[in-house]
């Protein structure tokens, strides 16, 4: 699949598979946490195990206290890993309920409303979600969001003032290889596109030179029938942004959707 971000096209990158000593990590820590009784047990017999043989065999006593040490760790690790989830997820339901709920309120207002009321209405809600978005990714070092939004003739998308990190990038202009690719990214199936690491996508396969970020999302904001625009998410550290993060941004594109098309609606009456 080919996509862009701020300047580059590329194609996105294959899935790579989970390294095996990570995943064997969390595996480990899974069932140590979910049988934790039987893990504390299992743990002091190899400890206790591993002191006696090793004074008669020492080779062996090495790997049983290693495994006794490592699996309360592993148990304790995905403990901790499962109550950080657990804040990430209220964290994003207080977002949600805060941000998103006035937002879709917002656009249900504007139906009636002039067509000029209707495009400040959408400029200052695109505003607003740029710099709620920033302060929710405020944990990722060097986040900056920006909505980009289609001109009225439809040959230009222009960049909000973004929020977070302050440069500003520039506009996607329809009949460029970067802006046509832009334009692409409107019609595609997905809610959002992620890229974890721009240093793993072939160079062949984009343009720019990605400085400032290392890693994006890109959320497309569309009508059911008109793309409208971009709302995107990038970070200077390879792997900064999580696919929650793409999902939470989908949500916001989506309400931001419904406001664009409201704004290019005609009529709703004096401009």
């Amino acid at each position: 699949m080919r996509g862009v971000w701020g300047g580059y096209a590329f194609r996105m990158p294959r899935t790579p598979p989970t390294n095996p000593i990570v995943g064997s990590w969390r595996w480990l820590g899974y069932q140590a946490n979910r049988f934790e009784s039987l893990a504390l047990v299992l743990s002091g017999l190899l400890l206790a195990g591993g002191g006696l043989v090793g004074l008669n065999v020492p080779w062996l006593s090495v790997p049983m206290l290693m495994v006794g040490t490592v699996v309360p760790v592993a148990a304790t690790a995905w403990k901790r890993r499962e109550e950080e989830d657990e804040e990430t997820s209220d964290a994003r339901a207080l977002l949600l309920e805060q941000s998103l709920r006035p937002l879709l309120e917002l656009a249900a207002t504007t139906t009636s409303q002039p067509r000029s009321e209707r495009l400040r209405t959408a400029k200052s809600a695109a505003e607003r979600v740029v710099v709620e978005l920033a302060n929710a990714f405020s944990d990722v070092s060097g986040v900056r969001v920006v909505v980009f939004r289609i001109g009225e003739d439809g040959s230009v998308m222009e960049p909000g003032q973004p929020g977070g990190r302050q440069d500003r990038p520039s506009a996607f202009v329809r009949g460029t290889p970067r802006g046509d690719k832009a334009f692409e990214v409107l019609q595609g199936p997905k809610p959002f596109v992620r890229v974890p690491d721009l240093s793993e996508v072939d160079p062949d396969e984009w343009q720019g030179t990605g400085n400032g970020y290392q890693t994006f999302i890109s959320a497309p904001i569309r009508s059911s029938e008109d793309g409208l625009g971009l709302l995107t998410v990038d970070a200077p550290v390879a792997d900064a942004l999580e696919e929650r993060h793409g999902a939470t941004l989908a949500l916001f594109a989506a309400a931001l959707g419904v406001l664009f098309a409201e704004a290019v609606r005609g009529g709703g009456g004096a401009s």
